[in-house]
């Protein structure tokens, strides 16, 4: 682990404190700017290089760009990150990152792929306050505060209404290790099925509307991956369970690993735990 020692000389910064409403939003759009941009100066590299090696590069330039900046800005906090754990200052604050969530789907030319950034008082999910997850293809950036809800390039958002599972477009992830004798009947019975292979993204897509469910029972899906996924969604007014727990806790760590269900509504939500028991 990397860490970076510094005293903030930024006046508002020791006076408000780096959590206030205000900061966060700064701190997180210029991480999602940063990265960004260096990913969209890789991308040229997908058709020269062998895609293990893209994939990579990727990771390993975008995890730089977050550093860098971070660094900048005389941050205490902690990076939990996919591509490892750095510490800034004396790491009061826990940032959850993956710099790029959909690597597979970015290095074939596929859409969605995004950066998923998340800030905490605590490294714990249930102390996350904001959140920001940005798609690389469109810019679109989903944004949520504690409190405050949830936005789609600053525009509120919120889950479509409760709509039957047999009618709904649920959203899975179901590569790897499927658990597909726990999703048969839901597979089965549902008129429309999304696979996305992002699940950052996906749970965007749940707390704008656009899915009315995305679930995840391989237990795979790291905290990186859906740490602010989740936040937006609860902004947003959404429901989720972690591990078969409504709105559980998570340690935001880079070994942790859970199963995700996600819905626009309690019932739809309810629907879909019976259904995977």
């Amino acid at each position: 682990m990397t860490r970076y020692r510094y005293q903030s000389s930024n006046p508002e910064v020791i006076n408000r404190g780096i959590h206030m409403t205000t900061d966060w939003r700064i701190i997180l759009h210029e991480l999602s700017d940063n990265i960004q941009s260096k990913v969209l100066t890789v991308i040229p590299q997908r058709s020269t290089l062998p895609n293990n090696k893209f994939k990579d590069l990727l990771d390993k330039q975008a995890q730089d760009v977050i550093v860098e900046t971070l660094t900048k800005q005389k941050i205490s906090a902690k990076l939990i990150s996919e591509e490892g754990d750095v510490v800034f200052g004396d790491g009061e604050y826990i940032i959850t990152a993956d710099p790029v969530d959909g690597t597979t789907n970015l290095s074939r030319g596929l859409q969605p792929s995004v950066l998923s950034l998340s800030a905490a008082t605590s490294p714990h999910q249930s102390d996350v306050i904001a959140g920001i997850i940005t798609n690389f293809y469109t810019g679109e950036t989903y944004y949520a505060e504690k409190g405050l809800g949830a936005t789609l390039d600053g525009m509120p958002i919120k889950p479509a209404p409760y709509i039957p599972y047999k009618h709904g477009l649920i959203g899975m992830d179901i590569s790897k290790d499927p658990k597909l004798e726990k999703t048969t009947r839901l597979i089965a019975e549902s008129r429309h099925t999304r696979q996305e292979g992002c699940s950052a993204a996906s749970l965007c897509h749940v707390a704008a509307g656009q899915l009315d469910a995305h679930i995840d029972l391989r237990g795979i899906v790291r905290a990186t991956d859906i740490s602010a996924g989740l936040f937006i969604i609860k902004e947003a007014g959404g429901v989720y369970s972690l591990n078969g727990e409504l709105f559980g806790d998570l340690p935001l760590t880079r070994e942790t690993r859970c199963t995700v269900v996600a819905a626009n509504t309690r019932r739809l939500h309810d629907e879909i735990m019976e259904l995977i028991q």
